[in-house]
């Protein structure tokens, strides 16, 4: 499903947390939103998910700018304070946590059987914040993705946690050959590393 934002912007108490933001995302294609860290990465994720009010703009899903339909279709992936997990649990309880929160069988057995699926059934009981940046970031969106629905992934500076770009760029480049619309909000440092152009900024409508 193409998502499409045009002007977006988003007010705090204070002052704006998001300047217009306009963006275009394409189904099997990873899109590059870049912009530095802080509130405005935030704002914009929860304005793509339809999980906040906006102070101007519009983000339209197929064409449909109800915020049900962004709900039910846009996953926020490690979004800060919202959707990341908390990192003092283990990996199996985390995992477990983001199941039910898409909706997904997540009993002891399910998580089990969720991680033995993607090679990561030994990593059960490690710390989450112990996981290598790619892997934290690529559960999170295999989570996601696998909520009924799901047709856009957001996923919300990864790389904030450091590491290997590369390495979870890959897996949201695998996830969208399989038909999702992604969206990768980094900076523009990372975007550069990535080889990727910048076509999406932070605050920028054109």
């Amino acid at each position: 499903m193409e998502l499409i934002a045009d002007q977006v912007a988003v007010a705090g108490l204070h002052g704006p947390l998001l300047l217009p933001t306009s963006l275009r995302a394409t189904p099997r294609h990873v899109t590059v939103v870049a912009g530095d860290p802080g509130y405005g990465h935030v704002a914009l994720a929860l304005a793509l998910g339809g999980r906040v009010a906006l102070s101007g703009g519009s983000v339209a899903l197929d064409g449909s700018s109800a915020a049900a339909d962004l709900r039910r279709h846009v996953a926020l992936v490690d979004v800060p304070d919202v959707t990341a997990p908390e990192d003092a649990l283990s990996v199996r309880a985390v995992v477990a946590e983001q199941l039910a929160l898409a909706g997904r069988p997540s009993s002891r057995a399910a998580t089990r059987a969720f991680l033995r699926g993607r090679g990561a059934e030994g990593l059960a009981t490690e710390r989450f914040e112990a996981l290598p940046p790619h892997e934290r970031t690529t559960l999170l969106m295999q989570v996601a993705a696998s909520r009924a629905g799901t047709t856009v992934l957001v996923i919300a500076a990864p790389d904030r946690w450091g590491g290997e770009p590369v390495r979870w760029w890959r897996a949201a480049v695998d996830l969208a050959t399989q038909g999702l619309t992604v969206v990768v909000q980094c900076t523009h440092a990372t975007a550069r590393d990535l080889g990727q152009p910048i076509h999406h900024e932070l605050g920028v409508a054109a």
